[in-house]
C-alpha cells in the first residue's frame, strides 16, 4: 500500500475507535481469496459510512466519493489527492471517475463505490435508485461485486442539512457473499445492479427506518452571581 493510502487510512480507522465509540457489528458471508481485487457497492446513508468501511475492508482499498469531500476541513485534501472524487452532476468527472477506478483495480485496489450517487433521504428505509456505473465498471474488468449493507448508520450519525446530530445507535454492517461478473456482458449490467440493490435493501430493519428527533436536552442556565440568598427565619 501506498504511503500515503495507508497513513490516511489508518488514520480513519483510529478517528473512528476515538469518536464512535458504539458497539459494531460486521458479518462477512463469504470472504474474498486473498489478493482477489473487486468492486464493493454499498447503501449511503450517513457521514459515518466511509469510516465504517476503512473499518470493515482490509488491504489495498480505493474509494470513489463526491468531490465536496475534498472539501472538508483538514483531511479533505488528503482525501482528495489519495481517492478517486467524482461530481456527478458532470458526465466528464464521471466518465473520468470510472477510468481512474478502472486503473484502479488492474493494479491490484478494490474500489468501493456508492451506486446510489448520494445519501439517500429514507437511509435505513429506501435506496436512492442505482446507477450502472460500478456494474459496468466491474463486468469490464473482469471483477467481482460485493454488495454491502449498512442499515443503522443514519441512527448514528444522519445527514441533515445544516446541522451535525449524533446519537448512541449500535452499527452493523453486512458484507455479502460477492457476485461473480464471469461471462457477463454490459449487457447485463441492469440485470447485475437490480440484484445487488435487493441483496443489500434485504439487511434492513423495520425499526430503524427514519431520522432520529433532535434532542431535548438544554444546556442549563447559569444562576445570576448576585442574586441574594434568602435565611430561614429566626
Amino acid at each position: 500500500m501506498a504511503p500515503a493510502t495507508s497513513h490516511l487510512k489508518s488514520g480513519l480507522e483510529h478517528l473512528f475507535y476515538c469518536y464512535v465509540g458504539v458497539p459494531v457489528t460486521i458479518i462477512k458471508k463469504k470472504p474474498l481469496p486473498p489478493g482477489q481485487t473487486c468492486v464493493y457497492v454499498a447503501n449511503h446513508g450517513s457521514y459515518i459510512d466511509i469510516l465504517l468501511l476503512f473499518k470493515a475492508i482490509p488491504g489495498f482499498l480505493n474509494m470513489v466519493g463526491k468531490s465536496d469531500l475534498a472539501e472538508v476541513p483538514v483531511w479533505g485534501p488528503i482525501f482528495g489527492s489519495t481517492y478517486i472524487t467524482v461530481n456527478r452532476n458532470s458526465a466528464v468527472s464521471r466518465g473520468r471517475s470510472m477510468v481512474e477506478a478502472r486503473r484502479s483495480l488492474e493494479a491490484g485496489r478494490s474500489v468501493v463505490i456508492f451506486p446510489e450517487g448520494t445519501i439517500s433521504p429514507k437511509p435505513g428505509e429506501e435506496m436512492v435508485p442505482f446507477k450502472e456505473g460500478a456494474f459496468q465498471l466491474a463486468i469490464a474488468a473482469g471483477v467481482p461485486i460485493v454488495p454491502i449493507s449498512m442499515p443503522l448508520n443514519h441512527k448514528f450519525m444522519p445527514s441533515i442539512k445544516g446541522s451535525l446530530r449524533v446519537r448512541y445507535s449500535p452499527l452493523r454492517l453486512v458484507m455479502h457473499e460477492p457476485i461473480s461478473t464471469t461471462g457477463l456482458t454490459l449487457a447485463d449490467a441492469t440485470e447485475l445492479k437490480d440484484r445487488a440493490y435487493d441483496i443489500i435493501a434485504s439487511e434492513f430493519l423495520p425499526e430503524a427506518a427514519g431520522i432520529p428527533e433532535p434532542s431535548t436536552w438544554h444546556k442549563p442556565q447559569p444562576q445570576p452571581h448576585n442574586q441574594e440568598m434568602a435565611l430561614p427565619n429566626s
